[in-house]
């Protein structure tokens, strides 16, 4: 029988065809997914665009469909209704998952939450306490808790601020419908600055509450019954992320192409400027695109716990997406263990009880020897490590079985017992100290560190502080660098550290008196040579015989003239000598209102005249330590320069009010006088001889000297002003502490 291989040859091409096809086609089926943006199209999704345009989530599997968002449409109603399989929303979902809503947060976009509160700067609005009696615009699933956290955190009654539902509309803002309105930091402040009006803000970061921001999340439904799409969605996102932070021109420019962009008047220049901001959000050089630490949401729970936002019984349990790899490498752990034991006992039977004593007789006299040189090691150590003055200690944190030398502690004179417990120890530590101390224990403890190194103040049983170096390690009874033992050592360093911080005062004096010098370089370089110059000028042409009578008395005018200008600068030289000599002035504790009524009573008369109204507000028996003559010097030269500077449009208000800070006491005097222009005169403002304003007369010396004054106190003094707006001084005068402590 005759083959006719051209026949086969049809055939198997045929069949071929037959299996590539549908292979293909089954290959092109794309699961449908709908992802809802948390709003309008804009930079704030770029990454979720980009893995559409650029096939990311085609070669994943997924033709995705991307919604806006708006008011009307919050993404995690419509998550959970069933309208789109993820969504985009704040760390607000917290709220959610407290009050048993089945959601999961896939990943984190940004690392801090774009979240802040945006006011004009003419309402004078510049922290968290200027809110109280305002109407705030926020939404209760887009910043409404944090703001709630930020008021409670600074003391605020939440009854005190009027919250209104949010119009999204800064019209409101600009026709003072409201006093604030929360805002995406990398948007409305630059859509309101385009428009011509000055921006204040307060972030929430700023005073302690740092929550997420966007993220990705979807239900407990699909986390726990399609795994694997969750994780190949979130992947294919996390690509699409990375492509827009590095291509921001590319993504503005498709973003442009989005229905409805264009219409709401963004521009190019818009989205990169909300590009820029955001890169500062999501950290993507630092952090890794979508990492989110489960550590970060517990803290943020504990937050709300405190700030009683949420139940002291609640977990973040169920709360973060854990992807099937992770958990295939937990059982694969498993499994490893299980047959290692099981291998472990094949092979201690098969060796045979013969053998294992013979190896047990060598091992034993082998552990003799090693024992020997142990000991001798040990008792060789133990010389040097007292010789060296340190102190070798270890915890198991299992059985808080703790070793140390408690005869050291006595010796250093530190109650041994406050080393039994680590609590104890944390309170024993100085305040300053105790943080980083937390930290970096914690650290350690969670494995996010091999070790650590620490200097801390522990207080003596006398009362005061000691100096110390501590050196800790995390390691396994079995020597690994992982485990449940601490070991340390602790080393008493209180000499040398004195000597350094005495060291850095001394140096801190002669950087501070080398400045002098060379004021004073200036001041007789320039305002001295002058006039003395012309003295011998004059005293040349004086000799000259033959001078009518006019000319000599003209030549004697000069004299006297040029007499009385170095007069006046020896002057000026005295005032500066005497406002930098804060060594010699003494630091007195001054109640500030009591004060401020002495100042207004000297210069009573002159406030009369100039109709100023005086706004006070200081916390009852506020006081500072600070000399009393420099205090008064620094509030007449401000008083006097308000009402020399006011302006000739509106009636003088002249306001003062205090804020507390770690380190400073903080006085704003502000007033609604002529201001200053800070982008011609900024970096003059505080310098010898400068003045502003032509048409009123001054020498140009007070803020030179209130600066002086201040610094010689370790304060410092900032100034924000604005032309025919006013201007606000913020003078920060030290809180007195012991150099030592």
């Amino acid at each position: 029988m005759k083959i006719n291989f051209h026949m086969l040859l049809k055939y198997a091409a045929l069949i071929l065809l037959c299996l590539i096809f549908p292979l293909q086609a089954i290959s092109q089926e794309l699961k449908p997914i709908k992802l809802q943006l948390k709003w309008l199209h804009q930079f704030q999704f770029a990454g979720y665009y980009a893995a559409k345009e650029k096939g990311f989530y085609i070669d994943a599997g997924f033709d995705v469909e991307i919604l806006q968002g708006n008011a009307l449409n919050p993404p995690v109603d419509n998550v959970l209704k069933g309208k789109a399989d993820f969504g985009v929303t704040g760390s607000d979902i917290l709220n959610s998952f407290i009050i048993n809503k089945p959601v999961v947060v896939v990943s984190v976009i940004f690392q801090h939450s774009p979240y802040i509160f945006m006011t004009l700067a003419d309402k004078r609005i510049n922290s968290p306490s200027d809110l109280a009696g305002k109407t705030i615009m926020v939404s209760e699933d887009q910043g409404g808790r944090l703001l709630k956290a930020l008021l409670l955190e600074e003391g605020i009654p939440i009854d005190s601020v009027k919250i209104i539902n949010h119009s999204w509309q800064v019209q409101d803002l600009i026709k003072g419908r409201v006093d604030a309105q929360s805002a995406y930091i990398s948007v409305e402040p630059q859509l309101l600055r385009k428009m011509g009006h000055e921006v204040s803000i307060i972030n929430p970061i700023n005073y302690g509450i740092d929550f997420y921001g966007d993220l990705l999340f979807t239900t407990v439904d699909m986390a726990n019954n399609h795994a694997q799409t969750v994780e190949k969605f979130n992947e294919a996102s996390l690509k699409g992320w990375q492509y827009a932070m590095s291509h921001p021109e590319e993504l503005a420019e498709y973003i442009l192409g989005l229905p409805g962009v264009k219409s709401r008047g963004i521009t190019k220049e818009q989205l990169l400027y909300e590009a820029k901001e955001m890169k500062k959000l999501i950290l993507p050089e630092l952090v890794e695109i979508g990492h989110m630490n489960p550590g970060r949401w517990e803290n943020m729970l504990s937050n709300y716990k405190q700030l009683g936002l949420a139940d002291k019984n609640s977990t973040i349990e169920g709360l973060l997406f854990v992807s099937p790899n992770t958990k295939k490498l937990q059982y694969f752990d498993y499994l490893l263990y299980v047959i290692g034991g099981a291998g472990l006992l094949f092979i201690v039977i098969l060796t045979g009880t013969w053998q294992l004593r013979k190896q047990v007789v060598k091992r034993t006299s082998d552990l003799q020897k090693e024992i020997m040189n142990r000991t001798k090691a040990e008792q060789r150590l133990e010389i040097a490590i007292e010789a060296a003055g340190l102190s070798i200690w270890s915890r198991d944190l299992d059985t808080n079985t703790l070793i140390y030398d408690q005869n050291w502690f006595r010796h250093q004179g530190i109650d041994p017992d406050i080393f039994l417990e680590h609590d104890k120890l944390i309170e024993s530590i100085h305040p300053d100290d105790q943080e980083d101390v937390k930290l970096a224990t914690a650290a350690l403890r969670k494995g996010k560190n091999q070790y650590n190194k620490l200097t801390y103040r522990v207080r003596t049983t006398h009362g005061d502080w000691k100096w110390f170096l501590s050196f800790s390690k995390m390691t396994n009874s079995d020597g690994s660098g992982t485990g449940n033992i601490v070991i340390g050592s602790i080393l008493d360093i209180d000499f040398i550290k004195r000597k350094e911080i005495e060291l850095q005062e001394i140096t801190k004096e002669l950087l501070k008196k080398n400045n002098e010098l060379e004021k004073f370089a200036y001041i007789t370089s320039h305002n001295l040579r002058a006039p003395v110059v012309n003295l011998i000028s004059l005293a040349e042409m004086q000799q000259e015989t033959n001078l009518s009578q006019g000319m000599q008395d003209e030549i004697r005018q000069n004299i006297h003239e040029c007499v009385r200008q170095l007069d006046n600068t020896l002057n000026d030289l005295v005032e500066i000598v005497a406002s930098k000599s804060g060594k010699s002035a003494k630091s007195e504790d001054l109640e500030l209102q009591t004060e401020l009524s002495i100042i207004m009573k000297t210069i009573d008369k002159q406030i009369k005249s100039s109709g100023a109204k005086i706004e006070v507000n200081f916390p009852q028996g506020l006081k500072i330590q600070f000399p009393r003559h420099y205090l008064h010097s620094i509030l007449i030269n401000l008083f006097t320069n308000a009402i020399k500077y006011k302006s000739k449009e509106r009636k003088l208000v002249i306001s003062l009010k205090t804020r507390e800070s770690k380190d400073f006491t903080q006085l704003f005097f502000s007033d609604n006088g002529i201001g200053i222009d800070l982008d011609r005169y900024g970096n003059k403002i505080f310098g010898l001889y400068q003045r502003f304003h032509s048409n009123i007369e001054g020498k140009g010396l007070g803020l030179y000297i209130i600066k002086s004054q201040i610094e010689a106190m370790d304060g410092k003094i900032e100034v924000e002003s604005l032309p025919d707006v006013g201007t606000t001084f913020c003078i920060y005068f030290k809180k007195q502490r012991n150099a030592l402590a």
